[in-house]
C-alpha cells in the first residue's frame, strides 16, 4: 500500500511532529464503532491523513489531527469545518489543514476560532522554522517516507499478520481512551504470536510498534492510578485497584469474573487477570515511580520499530539515541514494558533480546 496521495504534505506533518517529540501516525481510517456491519464488511466513513499525540508537562497526551489536501473542489474553510467535526468525534484538541495553495486570510481567521490552523505548503515551511524547539540534527527513521511505504506493505508478504496491521493503522485509533484499549492491544499481540518470526526484521518492527501502542495505553492507566491514589500501602491493594480499573469498575469486573470462573477448569478458585499479572503489577509500580515519564516511552518504541524496517539504512538513524539521552528513565521503562509484553504474549524470546539490546545500546 503506497502512501502516494498528498504524500509530500503528510510527510511534512510527520517531520514536524517528530521534531517536537510528538508521537506520529500516518493515515488512519475511521469507522462507526457502533455500526452493524461485521468487521470484515465494515467500510470507513472517513480518514485521518496524519495525527500526533502531544505529551504535556503533566504526563498526558492530547491529540492533534492533520488534514492534507490539494483543494481542487473545496475551499479552505470547508476543509476546516470538516476537520472540526472529526476533531469533535475523536476528542482532538488541535487541527492543522495543510494545502498546496494559498488560503484567504478570512478563512484562516475563521478556522482559528475552531482551534484549526490553515497553512499553504510554503507558509508551513516558515511556521516550522519559527516554532522549532529542538535544534539537533538527529536523523529519524520516522521521517523517512520510504519507511512508511515499506512498513504498510509488510502485510502483503505476511497475510497472517493483516489483523495486527489493521489494528496498528486503523483500529487502535477508533477505540476511545480506556482500559479496554490496553486489553485489546494485548489481545491483538497474543492472537498473532504464532505467526511472528524474529528472523524477519520487518516483524521486529511490527512487534516494537505494537509495544509502542501498548505503552500509550500504559500511560493512560498510570495516570488513572496516580491521580486516584498517590500511595498504595500494599501490593495487594494496588492489584485489586488495577483489576477494577482495567475491567471498567466493580460491577463490570464482577460480571467478567463470573464468566471467567464459569469457563475455567479451576471453577471458583479462578480469578480473571491480565497474563503475567504479578509482573504487570510490578510494572505499574515502576511506572508510578516516574508517572510523568511514561508519556515519552511510546515515541522511543516507535522510532526503534522503524529502524528495523530497512536495515540497510538503520546505521544512519540516531534519533532514538537522542530520545534516550533526553529521557533516560523512559528508555529504561521501555525495556521493562518490552519484557512484560514478550512474556505475557508468549512471543519468541528473540524478540525481547533483539529489541531490548537495541534500547540498551541507545542509552550507552
Amino acid at each position: 500500500m503506497k502512501i502516494i496521495k498528498d504524500k509530500g504534505l503528510k510527510l511534512k506533518l510527520i517531520k514536524y511532529f517528530v521534531s517536537h517529540r510528538w508521537y506520529p501516525h500516518m493515515e488512519a481510517e475511521i469507522f462507526s464503532t457502533e455500526g452493524l456491519s461485521s468487521l470484515n464488511k465494515r467500510k470507513a466513513v472517513t480518514d485521518i491523513d496524519a495525527l500526533a499525540l502531544i505529551p504535556s508537562n503533566f504526563g498526558e497526551f492530547s491529540l492533534l489531527i492533520g488534514d492534507c489536501k490539494t483543494l481542487k473542489n473545496q475551499s479552505p474553510i470547508s476543509r476546516a469545518l470538516w476537520l472540526n467535526g472529526l476533531m469533535n468525534l475523536t476528542k482532538a484538541e488541535k487541527g492543522i489543514v495543510l494545502l498546496t495553495k494559498e488560503a484567504d486570510n478570512d478563512h484562516k481567521l475563521l478556522a482559528s476560532k475552531l482551534d484549526i490552523s490553515i497553512f499553504s505548503d510554503r507558509d508551513f515551511d516558515y511556521y516550522q522554522h519559527k516554532t522549532r524547539v529542538n535544534n539537533d540534527d538527529s536523523m529519524s527513521a520516522l521521517c523517512d517516507g520510504e519507511n512508511w511505504d515499506k512498513y504498510y506493505d509488510i502485510q502483503k508478504r505476511f497475510s497472517a499478520l493483516i489483523p495486527a496491521f489493521n489494528f496498528i493503522k486503523n483500529d487502535f485509533w477508533n477505540i476511545e481512551e480506556s482500559p479496554f484499549k490496553l486489553r485489546r492491544t494485548l489481545s491483538v499481540i497474543r492472537d498473532v504470536r504464532k505467526e511472528l518470526n524474529p528472523t524477519h526484521t520487518s516483524q521486529i518492527a511490527l512487534v516494537a510498534d505494537l509495544i509502542s501502542l501498548f505503552s500509550i495505553t500504559f500511560n493512560y492507566l498510570i495516570r488513572k492510578v496516580f491521580n486516584q491514589s498517590l500511595l498504595f500501602d500494599t501490593k495487594e491493594n494496588l492489584s485489586n485497584e488495577l483489576k477494577l480499573l482495567i475491567w471498567g469498575g466493580s460491577e463490570q469486573y464482577q460480571h467478567f469474573n463470573l464468566l471467567y470462573k464459569a469457563a475455567s477448569s479451576k471453577g471458583e478458585e479462578a480469578e480473571i487477570a491480565l497474563p503475567e499479572w504479578d509482573m504487570f503489577v510490578q510494572l505499574i509500580r515502576q511506572g508510578l515511580e516516574i508517572p510523568y515519564t511514561t508519556v515519552h516511552v511510546p515515541l522511543i518504541m516507535k522510532e526503534v520499530a522503524f529502524e528495523y524496517i530497512d536495515t540497510t539504512k538503520s546505521k544512519q538513524y540516531n534519533f532514538a539515541v537522542t530520545l534516550a539521552k533526553e529521557t533516560p528513565q523512559a528508555a529504561k521503562l521501555a525495556i521493562m514494558i518490552t519484557e512484560y509484553i514478550c512474556k505475557a504474549c508468549k512471543l519468541p524470546s528473540e524478540f525481547e533480546d533483539i529489541i531490548n539490546t537495541r534500547i540498551i545500546k541507545i542509552q550507552s
